[in-house]
């Protein structure tokens, strides 16, 4: 018998774009296809705007006929995507795109050759197409203008600066998965943002007295040498090659520009080189048994429950106290916070919001570090926590109270995570009245109400496995990603419409009440849509175990 021809890289490729559709589907009986296509062009969508937007802007006279503002835009431009892409798993704790290798085990194909397909395939989903449109749009205002000497090399450095953000994503991807399986996760990453933050206050912060004057006398009163500087700088450093490569063709130096696509290619490969190691090393890992846990003796935390919801509520808490995706997430709002102060965020929101800056901004962060812990969970509720649900069914257990220890737990999760974001800001940057505070708060207990009641049915309908064994779970479906976007949308709005009547002299006691009634509102809403899901629950119980313990 002759042995089967081995697939070449191209069908390899073409598998796991099937795959990733698959699962964004989550197919099975019944699903539909169409809804499927129609979620990946809606998330896709604002690429489209972006682009637009950029590509226009290029072309505006002032900036089409400058010397400098067009290589300036590009280069920011470059630095912003790759930026935004080799943080993107930290940002969404998005630590589940390494499962292609266990996957395709039995398939005759090498995990370097995977690695590959799999780091092509990821510059085709939707949120690649977002964030590379803006950069696109004006590469190709750029060109309009400014006539290349030759276009193909411009299609070479826009490759490999695909490939090298796509590469050191998967860097950052492998690293976060990496810590999060070890044993001590909750210290190292703890001991990181330490770490981070005083490494940070020993950096001055950016001068942005640039903006007063800009604010008092216009664009003309800007210091341009500041922009040729700031354009310099960022075109020397790998992701700007791309940018300034653009500018060595406008200018007819094709040997400088082939120089720095040859630089960009040298890059992605070294990054594609440490994801090979990283990876590598998380799946000999994964591969061996877990640590041996210790008895915890006499420290029973079911020994002072007094009922069986309080033993719900406190294993559910339990779980999430050790997920070590919660931990990640945790850590997400700091990091953003300490980046804002480092990069002198705050001044520019205050020139932009006036008194309203800081409801924005703690708002902002309060309301993200709440999303990421209740939406992720939530979404998933039943299946986070591994094999679970399988016990749940087997004991003599009312699901409802189930749902309702999981909601509890999620809600409290994320309203306690709010309080400390909104802590860290008042101490960290020393600005924020009781009046801000309570606007960020009130707009945290909208927009969690909203959440649950959005994660109760997408965990019903949309139901997604986890892998205890790799510490992972399959992707949540695109449509279910859009609802859950949606959900959080809403709640946000009146928080969003409350400070934009408001306007620059800041928000009062008043706009908090409306956030607060917004509140209300909303936990009602919760309420009475809570029995809708529990009878859901029971009819769709079987389903939901069979999605999540599948095979």
């Amino acid at each position: 018998m002759n042995r089967p021809a081995v697939p070449g890289f191209f069908r390899h490729l073409w598998l796991l774009w099937g795959l990733r559709f698959d699962i964004g589907l989550n197919r099975g009986p019944g699903k539909s296809r169409l809804l499927a296509v129609g979620a990946f062009l809606a998330s896709s969508a604002p690429g489209a705007l972006f682009g637009l937007f950029f590509y226009s802007l290029m072309r505006i006279g002032p900036i089409a006929r400058s010397d400098v503002w067009p290589y300036f835009i590009l280069n920011l431009l470059c630095f912003v995507t790759f930026s935004v892409w080799v943080t993107w798993p930290l940002l969404s704790a998005g630590v589940d795109d390494h499962s292609e290798l266990s996957r395709y085990a039995a398939f005759p194909i090498s995990p370097f050759r995977l690695l590959i397909a799999s780091t092509v395939a990821s510059l085709f989903e939707p949120r690649a197409l977002v964030f590379y449109a803006p950069l696109t749009g004006a590469a190709l205002g750029f060109a309009s203008v400014n006539p290349l000497w030759s276009p193909w090399i411009a299609v070479v450095l826009y490759v490999m600066f695909a490939l090298l953000c796509a590469a050191w994503s998967r860097v950052a991807l492998y690293a976060v998965i990496n810590v999060l399986r070890e044993k001590h996760s909750a210290e190292i990453m703890g001991g990181g943002l330490v770490l981070f933050l005083v490494a940070a206050s020993f950096i001055p912060p950016i001068d942005t007295s640039w903006l007063t004057a800009v604010g008092e006398a216009g664009v003309d009163a800007l210091d341009m040498t500041l922009i040729i500087n700031a354009a310099v700088a960022l075109g020397r450093v790998p992701p700007g090659f791309f940018g300034d490569g653009l500018g060595q063709l406008a200018w007819f130096r094709p040997r400088v520009a082939m120089a720095e696509a040859v630089g960009l290619g040298f890059f992605a490969a070294m990054g594609m080189a440490v994801a090979y190691a990283l990876l590598m090393r998380f799946h000999r890992q994964a591969g061996r048994a877990g640590p041996q846990m210790k008895d915890s003796g006499d420290r029973n935390p079911f020994a002072r429950t007094r009922t069986r919801f309080a033993t719900l509520v406190t294993r559910e808490a339990l779980d999430l106290w050790r997920n070590p995706r919660a931990r990640l997430l945790a850590s997400v709002p700091f990091i953003l916070a300490i980046l804002l102060k480092l990069l002198s965020g705050r001044d520019l929101f205050v020139f932009l919001l006036g008194r309203s800056a800081d409801a924005w901004l703690m708002g902002g962060l309060c309301i993200y570090g709440a999303v990421v812990i209740a939406s992720t969970f939530s979404q998933n509720t039943f299946a986070y926590d591994g094999q679970g649900f399988a016990a749940f069914l087997a004991a003599p257990l009312d699901l409802g109270d189930v749902l309702r220890a999981k909601n509890q737990v999620q809600a409290l999760g994320a309203v306690g995570m709010a309080v400390l974001v909104a802590l860290f800001y008042r101490v960290y940057f020393g600005f924020g009245t009781a009046v801000d505070v309570a606007c960020a708060l009130a707009s945290v207990l909208g927009v969690v109400p909203m959440l649950l009641a959005a994660g109760n049915f997408l965990s019903l309908y949309f139901p997604v496995k986890f892998h205890a064994s790799l510490k992972r779970r399959d992707k949540v479906p695109l449509t279910a990603s859009m609802l859950g976007i949606l959900a959080a949308s809403a709640g946000c709005m009146p928080f969003g419409w409350a400070l934009r009547l408001a306007g620059k002299e800041g928000p009062t006691w008043t706009t908090a009440a409306l956030i607060g009634g917004a509140a209300v509102l909303n936990l009602v809403l919760y309420r009475l849509v809570l029995p809708l899901a529990l009878r859901l629950l029971e009819q769709r119980k079987e389903v939901v175990l069979k999605a999540v313990t599948r095979e």
